[in-house]
């Protein structure tokens, strides 16, 4: 994207030692957390849209320096709390748990959900995914985190569990 401004001849000359602040509506930053890379080219110029003023850019003319990268967070899931449920609530069950999320971006066709289980739980070996809602495509699931039987109270403790289930690329 290369925006320009264009002065439209009224107002004053800016004088030279003046902090300009300007805002720009309707920008949309990328959709996932990381660095945006830095901003390649920024210049101010004379009328034709060519001839340099300022210039802080990667052209071979400008003084060598580049606006800096910012750092973008990521997004809370369209602002509500996701949630995993289990089906039966009854303690020590082995059951199934339904998790809900909106998505705040969109989640690509290769993606992954990654989350993890309180060690409260006595075990997860989640195998496969079953899907209600709001997505097509292939899944796998992986675990870690291990079952531990505690000698002295016959109970047994483990993880926590982080599990990961990716998206194969179909959907």
């Amino acid at each position: 994207w290369v925006v320009t401004i264009t002065r439209d001849g009224s107002g004053a000359t800016v004088a030279s030692g003046t902090q300009v602040v300007i805002v720009l509506t309707d920008v949309t930053n990328q959709q996932h957390e990381g660095s945006s890379g830095t901003f390649p080219l920024f210049k101010t110029t004379l009328s034709d849209g060519t001839t340099a003023i300022d210039e802080s850019s990667a052209e071979s003319d400008a003084i060598g320096t580049v606006p800096p990268a910012v750092t973008f967070t990521p997004s809370g899931f369209g602002g509500t709390t996701p949630t995993i449920v289990p089906v039966s609530l009854v303690a020590g069950a082995t059951t199934t748990a339904t998790v809900t999320f909106t998505t705040g971006n969109p989640w690509t066709n290769d993606g992954k959900l990654i989350f993890e289980v309180p060690n409260t739980f006595t075990n997860v070996a989640a195998a496969s995914v079953a899907i209600t809602s709001g997505i097509d495509g292939g899944f796998s699931v992986a675990q870690t985190g291990t079952t531990t039987t505690l000698a002295s109270t016959l109970k047994t403790a483990g993880g926590p569990w982080v599990v990961t289930i990716t998206r194969d690329g179909s959907g």
